[in-house]
């Protein structure tokens, strides 16, 4: 552990870096340290004291040269876990009785249940250029059906001619004759 004092700040925490040339931060900048052999830039982590009494590093850092370094005893701190500290997870199985089984792995969804019938939807009013265009597509895409696949489906349909109706009524450019902008007032 290590102190020190620079404009009448005293700092406790532990040396994480000494750099013995160059500068330490940015150059020019109002926060660099120039270091050099005799006088080496050090960056250290800076420590609270908790309510226990013992002492905790943060994410603060702070930097001072060597000659505002004071060397202190080392400060009782919170013992860090190691590999040997962790319990053995074969000596406990009833963590693993917990797991429900039965959940066991996922089924495949059957999309065909989940998705209701389209009402109103898009008939080809060609179906055997419809056909067709669904067979260049199984012969073409290594997936089909896909999103790639279908929507090469409809516009090649529609590249060949082929159009869609609705409830009888083929789309397209169709006016039914209940609006006419020419009586269209605000």
């Amino acid at each position: 552990m290590t102190a020190h004092g620079g404009d009448e700040e005293f700092h406790i925490g532990q040396v994480v870096h000494v750099m013995r040339e160059g500068m330490l931060g940015i150059p020019g900048g109002e926060y660099t340290l120039e270091a050099t052999a005799e006088n080496p830039a050090v960056l250290i982590q800076l420590f609270e004291q908790e309510e226990s009494g013992l002492w905790e590093a943060t994410r603060t850092y702070s930097a001072c040269t060597m000659n505002l370094f004071i060397p202190i005893d080392p400060l009782p701190v919170e013992p860090e876990l190691t590999v040997e500290d962790m319990p053995n997870m074969n000596s406990q199985p009833d963590l693993m009785d917990a797991y429900d089984n039965s959940i066991g792995k996922a089924k495949k969804p059957n999309y065909g249940e989940m998705i209701e019938p389209r009402s109103g939807g898009s008939t080809p009013s060609n179906p055997k250029l419809y056909a067709r265009v669904v067979q260049a597509a199984k012969d073409k895409f290594d997936v089909y059906p896909s999103a790639v696949a279908n929507s090469w489906v409809v516009q090649e349909y529609k590249r060949r001619g082929g159009t869609y109706k609705s409830d009888g009524v083929t789309k397209g450019n169709v006016w039914d004759g209940q609006f006419d902008p020419r009586k269209f007032t605000k």
